[in-house]
């Protein structure tokens, strides 16, 4: 089953990672299936080729037929598909209650919902609602993001980016003489501007001296090798922005 606690906070970079595959591109229906296999449902597949087969041959949703993109949903019509008319007609349900998903995470039970013990029913449909709720909660957080991608100041996106950086690695920041805005102010252009990736912003913005200063000021990080290393991934940061911006802007 799903590991506990996973989190699918990221659905939109993975999902501009799956449309950059040309074989993906036109078709709404088979990028939602590929994203169940892949994303939502990625630690359940992986643990048996039968479970793979079961998400493959999803049937791809109606309400997706004249979509060329994810974008391009209702998300009503998302929420009414994801839940169904009960836990078990919901798209969960349909998986998790299927007698090959039974077989593979319930191997000591007769593969039935209805000759399960009682305390594993119960937590089997506790996980069928939240994978449920999961799956429309991440899509909607897909929307949103592309529609801050589409908005973002140059100031806004630094600092994110610096708080990404901050809450991935734990680097501690410096007791700083001002506030962050005025130091990345003193050291980017611009930054009240919209971000949009042009060629001009991306020049200042890749700057390799003006994020090594800005790592330096802002990071309490003394050795050149974790400067490097933490400037090389405010440039992955960046990059992972750009490509959201342009997609959101397109």
């Amino acid at each position: 089953m799903a590991k506990k606690g996973e989190s699918f906070n990221n659905l939109i970079d993975e999902y501009l990672k799956m449309v950059e595959d040309p074989g993906h591109a036109g078709s709404a229906g088979e990028q939602f299936v590929n994203m169940l296999m892949n994303y939502f449902f990625a630690s359940e597949k992986n643990e048996n080729r039968s479970i793979e087969l079961l998400l493959g041959n999803i049937e791809k949703p109606a309400f997706l037929s004249s979509a060329t993109n994810l974008f391009d949903m209702n998300i009503d019509d998302l929420r009414s598909y994801v839940q169904g008319s009960s836990t078990a007609d919901s798209l969960a349900g349909k998986i998790m209650l299927s007698p090959q998903y039974l077989k593979v995470f319930y191997p000591h039970h007769a593969p039935s919902f209805n000759k399960l013990p009682e305390d594993i029913r119960f937590e089997l449909m506790d996980a069928i609602k939240e994978k449920n709720e999961t799956i429309i909660t991440a899509f909607e957080k897909m929307m949103s993001d592309r529609d801050a991608d589409r908005k973002r100041k140059v100031m806004i996106l630094i600092a994110l980016i610096i708080k990404n950086i901050h809450y991935r690695t734990g680097t501690p920041f410096n007791k700083l003489p001002k506030n962050v805005e005025d130091i990345i102010k003193e050291t980017f252009h611009n930054t009240d501007e919209i971000f949009t990736a042009s060629q001009k912003q991306m020049a200042d913005l890749q700057d390799d001296t003006k994020i090594k200063q800005a790592v330096k000021t802002l990071f309490m990080v003394k050795q050149f090798k974790d400067i490097t290393a933490i400037a090389e991934m405010f440039k992955g940061e960046l990059e992972r922005y750009r490509k959201r911006t342009i997609f959101a802007r397109g």
